[in-house]
């Protein structure tokens, strides 16, 4: 995918998660840092914050597992520790496309780009109406209960022959720490829907 579409930085980005995912930190590390060192079309504007989280965090797995990459050619301001208790990350597959994530939280409050910090400490990234995304929704110290997790669909700009949109929802709890777990939702969107209901998270 890389080789096909090196102007998209997402291209990266894909390569370098599987390449962490596969134990290989000092290739996901320097794939991702060219995601932070490229300039790119704006439409993938503040893709950058989602490479710096991932390095960082790619980084934390190497130093945890006793393996140690270079990291010499890397800003050194860009580099620490993020852990946080709830990481949610929302992409997607068709470019051009406008997506938004929403977190609804025990209480009750949601977390969107219209109200992008929340009472308990939720966040929720810039608004991408183009592109790949991803969107992400982050606390630091989460409430325990329900968080309720949905997408706003307002459609595709893309004129493309593979389908429907598919979304990749990345469920995170206790991300950049030892006790990190990773869940995975996947869902094809048929149609242009006001609210799709995605999955909920009980921390």
């Amino acid at each position: 995918v890389l080789e096909l579409r090196p102007e998209e930085p997402q291209s990266y980005r894909d390569l370098g998660l599987a390449l962490a995912q596969n134990k290989e930190y000092q290739e996901a590390v320097d794939v991702m840092y060219e995601i932070i060192t490229q300039k790119w079309d704006s439409r993938f504007g503040e893709i950058e914050i989602f490479a710096i989280e991932e390095i960082n965090n790619t980084i934390g797995k190497a130093k945890r597992e006793g393996k140690k990459i270079d990291i010499s050619k890397i800003d050194k301001r860009l580099l620490f520790d993020m852990p946080v208790d709830i990481r949610i990350v929302l992409n997607w597959d068709t470019d051009n496309s406008d997506m938004d994530l929403w977190v609804t939280d025990p209480n009750g409050e949601k977390c969107y780009y219209k109200n992008m910090q929340t009472k308990l400490g939720g966040m929720i990234s810039e608004d991408y109406t183009g592109g790949y995304g991803p969107e992400e929704f982050m606390i630091k110290k989460a409430k325990k209960g329900k968080y309720i997790i949905q997408t706003d669909y307002y459609g595709s700009r893309e004129q493309t022959l593979i389908g429907p949109t598919t979304i990749y929802l990345d469920i995170y709890t206790h991300y950049g720490t030892p006790q990190e777990t990773k869940k995975t939702i996947t869902l094809r969107l048929t149609k242009d829907e006001d609210e799709v209901d995605v999955g909920e998270i009980v921390f």
